[in-house]
């Protein structure tokens, strides 16, 4: 018999981060060690006043976890100002692995074997990155241009794909 997944709810004032470019978030008011095993991130599915969002608890210096809230996703769920209200669902993501990716990505990959070699040593969470990043964009041609950037990052050796210097472990 399957358990019931565990579903965390709670309010929380939004809170930004001091200095130029700081992150809107909202603070995780457990103990995630206690609840998760782990001191780092956590990889969960939200809702942000009913907005769905896949997000990642994540360690700040004092210990507490926070959930990131990009501007995009304050906006759909109507969170204007710092100290609104946040009503916040969230329950573990069983898939914390799985990336999805953009379509024009997912077939460049299929048409050029030594990137999608690559792209599978990424982390999970570089390749998430790099998805938004290509998902991000506003048109197709955009789109396009961004994996034609991933793909030239990747020809000559740039972040994502750095390669190791001789010698290095």
């Amino acid at each position: 018999m399957k358990r019931p997944e565990r579903i965390w709810k709670f309010t929380a004032p939004l809170e930004r981060m001091s200095g130029k470019g700081g992150w809107s978030y909202v603070e995780f008011p457990h103990e995630v060690p206690e609840l998760f095993g782990t001191r780092g991130d956590v990889r969960v599915k939200c809702r942000f006043n009913g907005v769905v969002a896949d997000r990642a608890l994540m360690p700040t210096k004092s210990g507490v976890h926070i959930l990131v809230l990009g501007a995009e996703l304050r906006k759909r769920a109507g969170i204007q100002r710092v100290g609104d209200p946040v009503r916040v669902e969230l329950r573990l993501d069983p898939e914390p692995d799985k990336v999805v990716l953009p379509v024009e990505l997912a077939g460049t990959l299929e048409l050029i074997p030594e990137l999608d070699a690559a792209w599978r040593k990424l982390t999970p969470g570089m390749q998430r990155s790099m998805c938004h990043w290509i998902d991000g964009a506003r048109t197709a041609g955009t789109r396009t241009k961004r994996i034609l950037e991933l793909l030239r990052r990747h020809e000559s050796g740039e972040a994502p794909f750095k390669r190791k210097k001789v010698g290095q472990p």
